[in-house]
């Protein structure tokens, strides 16, 4: 039996936003969103915007954008949180899906309460 697990309401952002990511987090136990279910679509939208409306909907969005959303977060105190991932662009060294729901997992046991946090995965995948 898995320990404690907080679900989490997540938005992926476009640059993070893959069909398979987004089923294995729902997998996970999570609920996701993505720009297209947003209505009308936040598709290719500016940062701003994707980060005005998680913070609307109270989502913590998840990003492969660190310094865009860091830049966000020091504008704006207050959110549902943020997970950024830093990616080499190496498939040798970059997370797997596995690890980044690994690393959320790990995240959310440590830290109940993501809200207006600025959370980097790449921390948390042991």
């Amino acid at each position: 039996m898995r320990g404690y697990l907080l679900n989490l309401s997540i938005y992926l952002d476009d640059c993070a936003f893959s069909h398979r990511l987004r089923q294995e987090l729902i997998e996970a136990g999570h609920t996701v969103y993505v720009p297209a279910d947003i209505d009308p679509p936040l598709t290719g939208v500016a940062d701003e915007l994707h980060f005005a409306y998680v913070r609307s909907a109270g989502l913590v969005i998840f990003t492969y954008n660190p310094k865009d959303f860091l830049a966000l977060h020091k504008r704006f105190f207050q959110h549902p949180g943020i997970l950024a991932l830093y990616r080499d662009n190496d498939p040798t060294r970059d997370m797997t899906h596995a690890d980044i729901i690994r690393a959320i997992s790990n995240l959310i046991q440590i830290h109940l309460d993501l809200s207006n946090g600025f959370w980097t995965l790449n921390h948390y995948q042991w």
